[in-house]
C-alpha cells in the first residue's frame, strides 16, 4: 500500500461582477461573494478566489478583498473575457446578445481571439490585477485557457498554477474530452489540455482540473443517472448548487471516492461555486463538505499556489500517475468506475453489473497541438481533446450494453490493490488488469471486444496492432495477440494480453 499520498482539496470560488442573465444580478454577485468569504474567514482553512476583470473594476469588490481577506485567502484571476477588457484593449467585444459577458466561446473565451489579441488581452489583465493587488497572481483559470495564454502566464508572469474546467461534452459552449481525470498534470507547451512526456516540452507548471467529478457519471452520465439523479441535475460534481453537491449522501460517497478509497499519489478536489448562482442556497452546502473533509483530519486545505508548490517538491517536473476510483455507488445501481491517468494515457475500467469494460481510453501526445494554436475559434463552440483508443461518448449510438473495449462479460465486483507508487492492479473472480505508465496488462483474458460506433478516426488493424488515424494525427495500440477487424467489431485474442502505445 502507498504510504504518505498527498491528499489535497482547493476551496475555490470565482468572482464575477457582471451577470445578464437575472434581473437582480448586481445585488446578488456581490453579497454572495461576501457570504462566501465570510464562510471561510469563519472555518478558518486556506482558500482561493479568483476575480474576473470586470470584478476588478468594481470598487466594491476590490474593497471587500483588500480589508476582509485575511492571510488564510489567495486572491487570483479568473480569465475569461468581457466587455471592460476588451474595451480596456480598443478591441470590439462581439456578443450577438449584446452582452458584457457571454459563457460563448465567441466572445467569452481566449481563443476566440487572434494570437496578436491574446497577448494585449492578458496583458491588461494581468496589468489591472497589479495595479490593485500590487503583484501578479499565482493562480489563473477559467473553463478554457488557450495554450498560447498559459505559457505567456507561465513565461512572462511567473503564474505558479492554472486550473480549467473537468471534462464534459456539449455542455454550455465547449467539449472537453479524453483529459487528465482529475488532479493535476503538467501539460504540454503545444497543448495545455495534454501532459507532457518530456521535461522540453513541459509547461513547467501543473493544471488543476476543477469540480470534482464523479468517476462513474461524469462521463457518459446519461447512461448511468438513476431516476433520481437524473431529475435533479446532469451535473455531476461536488458543485453546492447543482444535486450531487448538495445532497448530503452523494456528497459523502464523492469525497469518499476522492480521499477514502485507496489511491495513488495525488488525491485531490476543488470544492466551491461562482458567485452567479447565489440566488440558490450555495453557502450551506458548501459549508457541510468544508467541514466533513475537516473531519477526515488527512486532507490538507490549501490554497491553490500551495498545492502547485507542494505538488512540485513532491514529484519535480513529471506528472505522477494517479487514480480516482468510483467502488461505491450512492445511487444503488451495480457500478463502479476506476480511472488510472499518468503523463502517457488515462483509461476508465468501468463494471456495469456483470459486464467488466475499458470505457475510455486516450493516448497524450505532447507534439500534437491543440486546435487553436495559431486559428482562431470563430464559433460559439470549442473543442479539447486528447487521442482517442476507446471512446463511449462520441464514438457511440448510446447503447449501454455493447459501448467499450469488453473484458468480461460475466464479470464480479472490482478490487483495487497498489502494487507500487505507478502501478495498480483491478481484480475481479480470477481475471485482472494492472495498470503501468508504460502499458495494460491482463490476466485470465483470453479476448477483448469493442465496436468503435460511429468512429471519426480511420482505424486498420493488421498483425498486433490497431492503427489509427485521426485529424491528422497517426498512432497505435500494440497488443501481443492477434487482431482482426470484422463488421466493425475489433477483436483481440491472446494469453495475457498486453496492451501498449506507439505514437508517430
Amino acid at each position: 500500500m502507498i504510504q504518505n499520498t498527498m491528499k489535497s482539496v482547493n476551496i475555490m470560488n470565482f468572482v464575477r461582477q457582471c451577470e445578464p442573465r437575472s434581473e437582480s444580478v448586481d445585488k446578488i454577485l456581490f453579497e454572495t461573494t461576501k457570504k462566501q468569504l465570510a464562510l471561510v474567514n469563519e472555518l478558518q482553512v486556506p482558500n482561493t478566489f479568483l476575480l474576473q476583470y470586470d470584478a476588478l473594476c468594481d470598487d466594491r469588490f476590490v474593497k471587500l478583498f483588500k480589508e476582509e481577506a485575511g492571510p488564510l485567502t489567495e486572491t487570483g484571476l479568473w480569465y475569461e473575457i468581457v466587455e471592460p477588457l476588451t474595451s480596456a484593449c480598443g478591441m470590439k467585444y462581439e456578443s450577438e446578445r449584446g452582452w458584457k459577458w457571454d459563457w460563448h466561446i465567441k466572445p467569452g473565451f481566449s481563443m476566440a481571439y487572434t494570437p496578436d489579441e491574446r497577448d494585449r488581452l492578458i496583458d491588461e489583465a494581468m496589468r489591472k490585477f497589479k495595479e490593485i493587488f500590487g503583484e501578479y497572481p499565482g493562480t489563473v483559470g477559467s473553463w478554457l485557457i488557450d495554450t498560447r495564454t498559459a505559457s505567456r502566464l507561465a513565461d512572462r508572469y511567473g503564474v505558479k498554477c492554472l486550473c480549467i474546467c473537468r471534462d464534459q461534452t456539449n455542455t454550455d459552449a465547449y467539449s472537453l474530452v479524453g483529459g487528465y481525470f482529475n488532479g493535476a498534470y503538467y501539460p504540454s507547451r503545444n497543448n495545455i489540455f495534454t501532459p507532457a512526456q518530456t521535461a522540453e516540452n513541459s509547461l513547467g507548471i501543473p493544471v488543476l482540473r476543477l469540480l470534482g467529478p464523479d468517476p462513474i457519471r461524469n462521463y457518459d452520465g446519461k447512461k448511468f443517472l438513476t431516476e433520481k439523479e437524473a431529475s435533479g441535475s446532469l451535473m455531476c460534481t461536488l458543485e453546492p448548487v447543482w444535486y450531487a453537491g448538495s445532497d448530503s449522501v452523494y456528497e459523502s460517497a464523492l469525497l469518499e471516492d476522492f480521499f477514502g478509497c485507496e489511491t495513488l499519489n495525488f488525491a485531490y478536489a476543488q470544492i466551491g461555486q461562482e458567485n452567479s448562482f447565489g440566488d440558490s442556497d450555495i453557502i450551506s452546502p458548501l459549508r457541510r463538505q468544508i467541514e466533513a473533509i475537516m473531519q477526515r483530519g488527512d486532507v490538507a486545505f490549501e490554497k491553490m499556489t500551495e498545492t502547485a508548490e507542494k505538488f512540485g517538491e513532491r514529484f519535480g517536473r513529471a506528472t505522477p500517475p494517479s487514480v480516482t476510483a468510483g467502488l461505491k455507488n450512492p445511487g444503488g445501481e451495480d457500478v463502479q468506475s476506476v480511472y488510472y491517468q499518468c503523463k502517457n494515457y488515462v483509461a476508465d475500467i468501468f463494471r456495469d453489473g456483470g459486464r467488466v469494460f475499458i470505457r475510455a481510453l486516450y493516448l497524450f501526445d505532447e507534439n500534437v497541438p491543440e486546435h487553436y494554436i495559431e486559428d482562431t475559434c470563430d464559433s460559439f463552440y470549442a473543442l479539447y481533446e486528447n487521442l482517442p483508443v476507446v471512446d463511449t461518448v462520441v464514438w457511440s449510438e448510446g447503447i449501454r450494453e455493447n459501448i467499450g473495449l469488453t473484458l468480461d462479460s460475466s464479470g464480479g465486483e472490482l478490487l483495487y490493490e497498489n502494487l507500487s507508487d505507478v502501478s495498480v492492479k483491478i481484480s475481479w473472480k480470477d481475471k485482472a488488469v494492472i495498470f503501468t505508465p508504460e502499458c495494460i496488462e491482463t490476466s485470465g483474458i483470453s479476448e477483448m471486444t469493442y465496436d468503435p460506433m460511429n468512429t471519426q478516426a480511420e482505424i486498420e488493424t493488421g498483425g498486433h496492432r490497431i492503427n489509427y488515424k485521426y485529424k491528422g494525427a497517426c498512432y497505435s495500440l500494440l497488443t501481443n495477440g492477434s487482431v482482426t477487424f470484422d463488421n466493425n467489431i475489433i477483436t483481440i485474442k491472446g494469453t495475457g494480453i498486453r496492451l501498449t502505445f506507439e505514437r508517430k
